[in-house]
């Protein structure tokens, strides 16, 4: 992993130019060997954190929720953590890191509403908090409202890529309490709902070897194998999704 050092060199970069001396970090704990908690609880000084799931019926389920923490890199404690994060586990597609001014509670409570949707009338929680997820939705499967609130609760967000790189978005912050009020539920349209699944189809496949002529880095197939996913879901296609990538490659041939 020779990551680490070069995206903490850009954080700290980007901290200086907006003039704070923190950063947040959403951790996703889902699936993971590992605990957060018990190294957070430990540091000092202290370190703010906040499970995205207070509040919801998975909050018992705190050793696999999303997990808020601002660390204050004028700390060598808490640069080193983030270090010992990156290192352990931004490969793993578990990290999403806001630049954000606003107060750490503010924010908790803002990204917690965020993660809370509602489908053809039933609620349900969204994992935006996923950095494999997070782009798609911003890029494109959200509409320009639906992306506001997300935009406006940062300066910055930031993520490493599926092939280990740093990637930055610039958001929106705006010190309008109208703007930093808690936003409303999102609504999903059916379509929204259909493209956050092609999403998921498009990991699955991404995981193996079979695919790997349709690039050559993982964010390349990603992208190929995402837009054929998006494209069987339009046609109504019932097979298997390989087997739809595979008859459109044979295709592709001629």
């Amino acid at each position: 992993m020779n990551q680490p050092i070069p995206w903490l060199d850009q954080i700290k970069h980007t901290l200086a130019e907006v003039g704070l001396p923190h950063v947040d970090l959403l951790l996703d704990q889902t699936g993971w060997e590992h605990s957060a908690l018990a190294a957070l609880r430990q540091l000092a000084p202290a370190v703010p954190w906040h499970s995205l799931f207070t509040g919801t019926p998975e909050e018992h389920l705190l050793h696999q929720a999303p997990i808020l923490m601002r660390l204050d890199l004028g700390h060598w404690r808490h640069e080193a953590w983030l270090e010992e994060l990156i290192d352990a586990c931004a490969l793993q597609s578990r990290l999403l890191l806001l630049v954000s001014p606003l107060s750490f509670d503010a924010l908790s409570l803002r990204l917690q509403a965020l993660l809370q949707v509602h489908w053809g009338g039933q609620p349900g929680l969204l994992r935006f908090y996923d950095p494999r997820i997070f782009p798609e939705l911003l890029a494109g499967i959200f509409n320009p409202e639906q992306c506001k609130p997300f935009q406006q609760a940062a300066s910055y967000w930031s993520w490493l890529d599926r092939d280990g790189h740093p990637r930055w978005l610039a958001g929106d912050f705006a010190t309008d309490p109208e703007h930093q009020s808690t936003p409303d539920d999102l609504v999903l349209t059916d379509a929204q709902y259909d493209r956050i699944g092609s999403l998921s189809d498009a990991h699955a496949l991404l995981e193996g070897t079979r695919f790997d002529g349709l690039g050559k880095s993982r964010e390349q197939r990603f992208a190929a194998l995402y837009r054929l996913s998006c494209n069987a879901s339009d046609a109504n296609y019932f097979g298997t999704l390989s087997d739809y990538v595979i008859q459109q490659l044979d295709a592709e041939k001629g």
